[in-house]
């Protein structure tokens, strides 16, 4: 991975400036960034990092790596169920995609990874305020498979 700062984009050339070097592209995706949104509880960042920067991802991962080792380590079902019990509030683009990949995680990652647990009995939630998910998307993606 790269970090620089981007100087200039040339599209008639189809190359990105940097100061010391120029990279040619085919396509070009400009993820310029934002900020978190916490629906007006900022007391919320405790628990709910964000995804913006490689720390809150990494943050984010070793929660969810953490949460199936100690559900392994977990004596009580209810424990247990509890641990693997996986809450993401927002059903837009990235609320969707952790829960995808929270699901890849579960099922195809750690599937075999345990003796105690079966992390492929994971329990993702994905809550959304607004009448679907992906509101900003056409309608029929968020009609889930089974539904239609």
């Amino acid at each position: 991975m790269l970090m620089a700062e981007v100087r200039a984009v040339d599209t008639r050339k189809r190359l990105v400036r940097m100061d010391s070097l120029s990279i040619p592209y085919d396509y070009l995706v400009l993820a310029t960034g934002a900020t978190d949104s916490y629906f007006g509880h900022d007391e919320w960042t405790e628990v709910a990092p964000g995804l913006k920067r490689i720390e809150d991802a990494t943050r984010v991962r070793w929660h969810i790596l953490s949460a199936f080792e100690r559900a392994e380590l977990a004596t009580e079902a209810a424990e247990r169920r509890r641990l693997l019990t996986f809450a993401i509030v927002g059903g837009g683009a990235t609320g969707v995609e952790m829960a995808g990949a929270i699901s890849e995680v579960a099922r195809q990652s750690l599937a075999k990874d345990f003796r105690r647990i079966d992390p492929t009995t994971a329990r993702i939630v994905l809550i959304e305020a607004g009448p679907r998910i992906l509101p900003t998307l056409p309608k029929n993606l968020s009609i889930m498979p089974s539904a239609r």
